[in-house]
């Protein structure tokens, strides 16, 4: 009897399922860790400032889910112990020690922090939400299986090719779909008027420009470069184009495997995020690092232990 395999499954089985050799989902766990050390460690500036041993006071608008904790007073020594085991957290999943347990570790210490930052801004940032639903992703998959010090000491069985394949695609769709959707909602709440001349973009540039007012020689007091670009409608209209271009065909990443037009995907969504920060202070700057999702980090990690052995190979100095 012949096995039945209608077209749609085997299109899902070779999206899902054939893309990545085993180890791949340990190598991307190990950079993705590095860099969400990097990005995490740079959303909590403001609550560092605060006096560690100063007095602790009441939110006035708590985040929904400190309403539903009752968590309603801020404890200002308790941030410097939050934030180092986040850090902390973070380096474990990273070298694969104690993995499950550290992602555990740093949702509930990057909530916290989130938490409070949002509770003092009255304002809920998403910043952290991507990252969240990538940690599940790593928490329900075999991620602590291969490429970690648990994985090399405890002799741990190697996971199937698929096993590894599946989470990472799970991965691109999510992140494809992030930048996709938020095309959407701004044309849902701003339609055409948000890359239109003198549109929703120049608005923002201008409202961003002038929170902290003016000098006393007449300059902006902050991002100077916005305040200068929203004078140029025209170029504003380019922009505006461009972003629309990128988030609305950034879902054709999902289907091409040559790293080299990966790469260029990444490089716009950094250029993108990189103009947003400058322009806007939208602090995504470092939220690129999650590309590592759409590569074969394997290959990569491979290479640099080449390179770095060949280095050390020819700064060797010649017994002879």
């Amino acid at each position: 009897m012949t096995d039945y395999h209608p077209t749609h499954a085997r299109f899902v089985d070779r999206f899902f399922f054939d893309w990545f050799e085993a180890d791949t989902l340990g190598a991307v766990r190990f950079y993705f860790g590095l860099g969400l050390f990097l990005y995490l460690g740079t959303q909590y500036p403001q609550l560092l400032i605060l006096d560690t041993f100063g007095p602790g006071f009441q939110y006035t608008i708590p985040i929904w889910y400190f309403q539903i904790l009752g968590i309603t007073h801020n404890i200002p020594w308790l941030i410097i112990p939050v934030y180092l085991a986040m850090l902390a957290a973070c380096l474990f999943f990273a070298f694969g020690k104690w993995t499950k347990p550290a992602i555990i570790a740093i949702l509930i210490t990057m909530f916290y922090l989130k938490g409070v930052r949002d509770s003092f801004s009255g304002d809920v940032h998403h910043r952290e939400i991507p990252v969240f639903a990538l940690l599940i992703l790593f928490l329900v998959a075999k991620s602590d299986r291969m490429f970690g010090i648990d994985a090399r000491r405890k002799l741990l069985a190697p996971i199937e090719q698929w096993e590894a394949s599946w989470p990472l695609r799970a991965m691109q769709v999510y992140i494809a779909m992030f930048y996709f959707w938020a095309l959407f909602a701004k044309l849902r709440v701003s339609g055409l008027f948000w890359f239109e001349h003198g549109g929703r973009i120049q608005e923002t540039l201008i409202s961003r420009a002038l929170r902290d007012g003016f000098a006393a020689n007449g300059d902006v007091v902050n991002l100077s470069l916005a305040w200068k670009l929203a004078q140029t409608p025209d170029l504003i209209f380019l922009c505006g184009v461009a972003v629309f271009l990128f988030e609305l065909f950034i879902p054709l990443i999902l289907f091409v495997k040559d790293w080299r037009w990966r790469g260029i995907l990444l490089i716009a969504a950094a250029t993108f995020h990189l103009s947003n920060y400058l322009l806007m202070n939208v602090q995504f700057y470092f939220y690129p690092f999650v590309f590592v999702a759409f590569f074969d980090m394997a290959k990569f990690h491979r290479w640099i232990k080449a390179r770095l052995r060949l280095r050390t190979v020819e700064q060797k100095p010649d017994p002879a």
